[in-house]
């Protein structure tokens, strides 16, 4: 592998940060009142206002928020679009000159943009009256960007690989818990689950996904074949 195929997949893996600064942020509210891992939304780390109890504003979800480092969770929402943006230009080139693989990068910048969206325009002010009417449109905006991207890029990466039959059935089980993950967000009572565990099994494999992809892709790259560049070469050898 050449420096830059390493530093991209270095990159995916470093995406690691975003459940290091869920785990630092959450961890600083307050004992009283504690960050719910099943009932908070994920973007509630990032929340610079201190609603407190969100029931009195009548909010869909009721829960707690009161998030004392939401900055430094925001700045990680921006951080991880940076981070899948650089990572998708370098391994760009790597991948094979078919349609679907070379929309990867395309849909690499819709991911980021949307991720940034999220940090920018914090959520839960569309909860509250008279809250600002901007986040409320962008915030969600950029969520759907995020997940709608994110599974594409999974499901073009599935049907490419082929030999790496491991990495694959992770890609697709992956898939599986993000269609899940939406059915049970959009569902009456989120199917038991708690606002914040559906909205983490739509959201989270993507990260996973980016996690392992980023070990794979550093050690065991050489050994994997892309269905693209088989089909390249078969093609190569009959028209020889």
């Amino acid at each position: 592998m050449t420096a830059r195929p390493k530093a991209g997949a270095a990159l995916l893996f470093l995406t690691i940060s975003y459940y290091i600064a869920e785990l630092v942020v959450g961890g600083r509210w307050s004992d009283a009142n504690p960050y719910s891992w099943s009932a908070n939304m994920i973007s509630d780390l990032g929340v610079p206002e201190c609603f407190g109890d969100m029931a009195q504003y009548g909010a869909s979800t009721p829960r707690y928020i009161c998030s004392p480092w939401h900055a430094l969770m925001s700045a990680e929402f921006i951080l991880l679009g940076v981070l899948v943006l650089a990572a998708a230009l370098l391994l760009g080139p790597m991948l094979p000159k078919t349609r679907a693989a070379q929309s990867i990068p395309y849909l690499a910048l819709i991911n980021c943009l949307g991720i940034v969206l999220v940090g920018a325009f914090p959520g839960s002010a569309g909860e509250v009256p008279g809250g600002d009417r901007l986040r409320a449109v962008l915030h969600p905006a950029g969520a759907y960007l995020e997940l709608l991207s994110g599974l594409a890029i999974m499901i073009i990466i599935a049907s490419l690989y082929r030999a790496h039959r491991a990495y694959t059935a992770t890609t697709l089980a992956l898939i599986a818990i993000t269609v899940f993950g939406m059915i049970a967000s959009l569902a009456p009572d989120h199917l038991g689950l708690g606002a914040g565990t559906a909205e983490r099994l739509a959201i989270d494999p993507f990260v996973v996904w980016r996690i392992v992809t980023g070990v794979v892709l550093f050690f065991a790259l050489p050994q994997i074949q892309l269905r693209g560049n088989e089909t390249t070469r078969s093609r190569r050898a009959a028209e020889a």
